[in-house]
C-alpha cells in the first residue's frame, strides 16, 4: 500500500507540474499572415487633366462626366483621381484625372478619340503598385458591335473629325464607322455610321451634345466637311436593304448639317435622294439553298405536261 501511494503522488505531482507549465506558457500564437506583394501595373497612362489639389482634380472629373455620357456608346471610360507622387513616371505635387493604362501598342486608338475632343489629353509611361489608393486601371476600348466569322470583335473606329469655332464656342464632330462581312450561305456585308456632335464652351464645359445613328446597318459615310458655319456629313445607305428575308432594295443619299444657333447645337437633314433600286438576289438564293426553287421548277414542268 505505501508503495502504491508514492506512485500515485508522483503521478499527481508530475501532472501539476505539466499543467502549471502549460498554463504559464499561455495559448499558442497564430502564424503571421503572409503579406501579398501588390501587383505592379505598367504601361501608358491616359491623362485627361490635373490640378494642384484633389478638390480641383475632382471638379475636373465632374465636368468630364458629361463627356462620358456621350462617349459611352463608342468608348466607355472609368476615370480616377490619383495622386501623382504615388505613381512612378509622374511629376509629384499634383492630382491627375486618369482615364486608363494601356499597353504601348494599344494606346493610339483611345488617345486619338480623346485628343479629337481635347488636344491637351496626354500619356505618360508609368509603373505603380495596384493598391487601394492607386487602383489598377484598364485600357479604354472602342465598343464592340458584333463578332465576325472568326469570332473576333468588330469595333467602332474613328473615321473622321471636324471642328467649327464660333463666338467662343467649339462644335466638334466625330464620325465613327464599322464594316464587316458575314460568311455563310446568306453572306452579307454590314456598314454603319455613328456621329457624335459636341458643343464645347468656356473652360471645356460641354454645353450641348447629340448622337446620330445611321439610318440602317447598310450606311456608309461619303464625306464629312466644315462648310460655311456647318459641319456637313453625306451618307449613302440602303432602306430597305438586301437581306435573306427580302428581294428588293432602295439606295439613298442624304446630308446632315450641324450648326450653332443661339448658343445651342442644331441638327437638320436634307430630303433624301433616291439613287437606285432593284432586286437583291437574296430571296432567289434562299429558295435555291432550301430546295424550294427545285420544287417550283418541277411543279412548273408538271403543269406544262
Amino acid at each position: 500500500m505505501p508503495r502504491n501511494t508514492h506512485v500515485v503522488g508522483a503521478v499527481v505531482g508530475m501532472s501539476l507540474v505539466l499543467s502549471g507549465g502549460l498554463a504559464g506558457a499561455g495559448p499558442a500564437k497564430p502564424p503571421e499572415p503572409v503579406k501579398k506583394e501588390a501587383k505592379q501595373l505598367e504601361g501608358e497612362m491616359l491623362i485627361w487633366s490635373g490640378g494642384k489639389t484633389r478638390d480641383e482634380a475632382e471638379r475636373q472629373q465632374q465636368d468630364l462626366a458629361a463627356y462620358q455620357k456621350v462617349l459611352d456608346t463608342v468608348l466607355p471610360l472609368s476615370p480616377q483621381v490619383l495622386e501623382s507622387a504615388r505613381i512612378q513616371g509622374l511629376k509629384p505635387g499634383f492630382f491627375v484625372v486618369a482615364l486608363g493604362v494601356c499597353p504601348k501598342d494599344e494606346v493610339s486608338e483611345p488617345l486619338g478619340v480623346l485628343q479629337a475632343i481635347y488636344p491637351d489629353v496626354y500619356t505618360r509611361t508609368v509603373k505603380y503598385p495596384a493598391e487601394e489608393k492607386t487602383p489598377a486601371l484598364g485600357c479604354p476600348e472602342l465598343e464592340s458591335v458584333a463578332n465576325d466569322s472568326a469570332d473576333e470583335p468588330v469595333r467602332w473606329s474613328l473615321h473622321r473629325t471636324e471642328r467649327l469655332e464660333q463666338g467662343g464656342s467649339t462644335l466638334i464632330g466625330l464620325a465613327f464607322t464599322y464594316s464587316w462581312e458575314e460568311a455563310g450561305d446568306f453572306a452579307r456585308a454590314y456598314h454603319d455610321v455613328k456621329t457624335l456632335y459636341l458643343l464645347v464652351g468656356k473652360k471645356r464645359r460641354l454645353v450641348d451634345s447629340e448622337v446620330q445613328d445611321g439610318p440602317s446597318d447598310a450606311t456608309t459615310l461619303e464625306s464629312f466637311t466644315s462648310e460655311e458655319g456647318h459641319l456637313v456629313s453625306q451618307l449613302k445607305y440602303a432602306d430597305p436593304r438586301c437581306d435573306p428575308g427580302g428581294d428588293f432594295f432602295k439606295g439613298w443619299r442624304k446630308k446632315v448639317r450641324a450648326s450653332i444657333e443661339k448658343g445651342r447645337l442644331k441638327l437638320s437633314e436634307d430630303k433624301p435622294v433616291l439613287l437606285d433600286q432593284g432586286a437583291c438576289g437574296f430571296a432567289d438564293e434562299a429558295r435555291m439553298v432550301t430546295g424550294q426553287d427545285h420544287l417550283e421548277q418541277e411543279s412548273g414542268s408538271n403543269e406544262e405536261e
